[in-house]
């Protein structure tokens, strides 16, 4: 089966956390839902330009800067349907229940489409083996319509399936979405028989090495390949320990947390996930936040996650005539959402609700939002190159190459 999963044009709202990742890349739980479709078939992604660009270039040498691997080209094996093409939002949680409808529509293979207020979220079409079919024809058009690919599939007048998908709607709700997603993100990794379970709650997969001190309160706490937790750790599950990262000695792994693959973190996490190769090496708290990929949080640095008054987060928007709008969360409980790249120096405090753009250096007492670029030590703005730099710097520490398509891709977002 060919997967195709595309953009609309309300990825945008995402703000921080997809900026310089597609959607779909988003770790919710303890996947992707680009990672949980490779168990459907082959995976295509339809991409904002500035992306599908990026990835054109990099062209599969290296993995992507959000730890994600490159498209391969397309299969469209024969079945009993003919070939069947699965089209997907990419703002679809990859919840254990939305693969279940997904994969239920597939395994069906008649051509359908499913919908929600404003869009699509998913489809199923048709694939001739000449390639010139009706289906064949949308599936070209949702290639080149890009994050219009929605309303493509909506003019087609496909019969609608009686099924609803989850969809990321707001920044926000990504914290949300990860807590429900967990439990079942980790289920569906045990189910596959990569893991034993070497003491109660426990479960590991080849090459991980856990020191003899460490404390399992309660699991499921899963660790993949490679990985290493040092001595003196705590660890309550649900949690999620991606392949080749370590756990410095008397870390505390709260419930709720999912960590990358190649990440480096100590002190104090909870409810959080942390995107592949970043760091929180030192002492300091981490709370129901949404971590990018290549972010550095140096020693002391904090979230705070509950306000002193115990009321709900609310995030402001300052907007370019010096007004501010307010949106209420709805949570208690709500850290940070820091993009890709970012870093931090010592004892940096960050609110209740903070938006760090891409690639921001930050400092201090941490505004609610920071826009893409600053750099608070500096006194102004990093440059594309500056923050390449920074980057080939700290790539080199994991044996990776920056390529020029890295650049390219810095050089496009800073404008």
């Amino acid at each position: 089966m060919h997967v195709l999963v595309f953009e609309d044009e309300r990825v945008e709202r995402l703000g921080v956390l997809t900026t310089a990742r597609p959607a779909c890349d988003l770790t919710l739980g303890a996947t992707t839902l680009h990672d949980a479709l490779t168990s459907f078939g082959t995976v295509e992604r339809v991409l904002r330009p500035h992306l599908a660009r990026y990835l054109s270039s990099l062209a599969g040498r290296r993995a992507a800067l959000w730890g994600g691997a490159c498209d391969s080209p397309p299969e469209l094996p024969e079945s009993t349907h003919g070939a069947v093409a699965l089209v997907v939002n990419a703002r679809v949680i990859p919840s254990r229940e939305n693969l279940a409808r997904l994969r239920s529509l597939a395994d069906a293979g008649r051509r359908t489409v499913v919908s929600h207020t404003g869009g699509v979220s998913a489809a199923v079409l048709h694939h001739t083996p000449a390639g010139d079919g009706v289906d064949d024809a949308i599936l070209r058009e949702i290639r080149a319509a890009g994050s219009n690919s929605a309303q493509a599939l909506e003019a087609h007048g496909l019969p609608q399936a009686d099924l609803s998908l989850d969809l990321l709607t707001e920044p926000h709700h990504a914290i949300e979405a990860h807590e429900q997603a967990l439990a079942g993100s980790l289920a569906i990794k045990l189910d596959s028989g990569r893991f034993r379970e070497v003491r109660r709650g426990l479960f590991v997969a080849d090459g991980t090495s856990v020191a003899d001190e460490v404390v399992v309160r309660h699991g499921p706490v899963v660790v993949g390949a490679g990985a290493e937790i040092g001595p003196f750790v705590c660890l309550d599950g649900p949690l999620w320990i991606g392949p080749r990262s370590r756990v410095n000695p008397h870390a505390w792994l709260r419930a709720g947390t999912a960590i990358g693959a190649d990440c480096r973190v100590g002190g104090e996490i909870e409810a959080t996930v942390m995107e592949a190769f970043s760091n929180k090496a030192h002492d300091g708290f981490l709370g129901h936040s949404h971590v990018g990929s290549w972010v550095n949080l140096a020693a002391g640095t904090v979230t705070s996650n509950l306000k002193a008054t115990y009321g709900t987060v609310r995030l402001h928007e300052h907007r370019s005539d010096g007004s501010r709008a307010t949106t209420d969360t709805g949570r208690q409980f709500f850290g940070a959402l820091v993009g890709d790249l970012v870093k931090t120096a010592i004892n940096a405090s960050i609110p209740c609700g903070a938006r760090i753009g891409l690639a921001a250096t930050v400092q201090g007492m941490v505004a609610d939002v920071v826009p893409a670029f600053t750099n608070e030590i500096l006194g102004g703005r990093s440059t594309a190159e500056q923050t390449a730099t920074v980057l080939e710097r700290t790539m080199a520490r994991r044996g990776l190459e920056l390529l020029a398509a890295d650049r390219e891709l810095l050089a496009t977002l800073a404008g």
